[in-house]
């Protein structure tokens, strides 16, 4: 049995496009956000899987909004396509990655970027309503 992982990708509108059109990513690599050890260590006294992941996915949003995107996704992935970076929650994951290993999308809300040091909202999409959250996109 492929033990799983889950990551969690900034993705533009583009490669959201791209997978809607094409139901893959069919990049060979991904820069991308997990629970690593080094996420671990830098966050002492931490035990709650869930307060990992949730930094997690606020590190892929901050990167989203560097790269101009609005988006992250959170997929699973088997764990040995991930590689754990040099800092904290940074990974590279090997596609190309199918829509079925997406679990969710999630908006940046508001003007995120005007409030760094602020949590990031995000709005939550099933992977099932990738074209309503591009619509969503499209209409702001």
């Amino acid at each position: 049995m492929t033990t799983m992982r889950r990551i969690y990708l900034p993705l533009t509108t583009e490669q959201l496009l791209a997978l809607r059109d094409g139901r893959e990513l069919t990049d060979e690599r991904f820069d991308a956000f997990a629970v690593t050890d080094a996420a671990r260590t830098g966050r002492p006294g931490v035990d709650d899987d869930e307060v990992h992941e949730y930094a997690a996915s606020q590190d892929a949003a901050l990167a989203a909004i560097a790269l101009g995107a609005q988006v992250v996704a959170a997929a699973d992935v088997a764990e040995g396509s991930v590689t754990d970076g040099n800092a904290d929650a940074k990974v590279v994951a090997c596609g190309p990655l199918p829509l079925k290993r997406f679990a969710s999308f999630h908006l940046i809300d508001g003007n995120a970027a005007e409030h760094p040091d602020e949590d990031i909202e995000l709005s939550w999409f099933d992977a099932t309503e990738l074209g309503l959250l591009l619509d969503v996109i499209d209409n702001q």
